[in-house]
């Protein structure tokens, strides 16, 4: 049941938020995530992980998101987008959120890393025994989203899931490296890839290329103009 088990939320923004993925439980023996939409097998404690992000001025709250923490990675199409923010003063900075209505997000990110530290790269951390959640900001050529991994401080490596187009799981599987690979779910459309990986970077690598949610290379839907004077 649900209600046995520790409820943990990840909010990336509040308005116009979505569950990003299915709730998932935290299978600390393997390092890996376990939908909670089974019906078989569910553990009856433990952690259950809740990961909502806004689908609300997406290309606005990434800048606004990139200059709270200038480290973010940025698609090239987006940087002279980040050029025109980054030359705003603070006043002016303020008054660009203000006209664009997204303070709720500036708000929202600094509750957020009261709760989840921010470790740079556009990944935030919370240890909880000797494991640590990592949520890693994804940026692909049109859209982001939020995908998590595991590690554990005494054990190389970290448990990732990622879910692939089923059309492309034979091309995918010839891009992963000896003993990545751990175990497949088909879930119809799209494949879950259970990966034990050696690095964070190569989470984003990955998920940037073959993660289904932009594999429809759909383009964000820019909602203002950037460059309007504000004062």
């Amino acid at each position: 049941m649900l209600s046995n088990i520790e409820k943990v939320e990840f909010h990336l923004g509040r308005f116009g938020q979505v569950l990003e993925v299915p709730p998932f439980y935290v299978d600390f023996q393997k390092r890996r995530f376990r939908s909670a939409m089974k019906r078989r097998g569910l553990p009856n404690e433990g952690i259950a992980i809740y990961v909502y992000v806004t689908r609300h001025r997406h290309v606005e709250k990434l800048l606004a998101l990139k200059r709270m923490h200038p480290d973010l990675y940025i698609p090239e199409e987006q940087r002279d987008l980040v050029s025109t923010i980054d030359k705003l003063n603070p006043r002016e900075f303020e008054g660009f959120i203000r006209y664009l209505g997204i303070e709720e997000f500036i708000k929202s990110v600094r509750e957020l890393e009261e709760m989840w530290k921010y470790g740079g790269g556009g990944i935030w951390l919370k240890a909880i025994g000797p494991f640590t959640i990592h949520m890693i900001l994804i940026i692909g050529n049109a859209r982001w989203t939020v995908r998590p991994a595991i590690s554990r401080e005494d054990v190389r490596g970290y448990g990732f899931e990622l879910p692939v187009e089923t059309t492309l799981r034979e091309v995918f599987m010839k891009e992963l490296k000896e003993g990545e690979l751990e175990e497949i779910h088909d879930h119809i459309e799209s494949q879950h890839f259970h990966l034990t990986v050696d690095s964070l970077e190569r989470c984003i690598s990955l998920a940037r290329r073959w993660d289904y949610y932009f594999s429809t290379n759909a383009r964000w839907k820019q909602t203002v103009s950037l460059i309007t004077d504000i004062t």
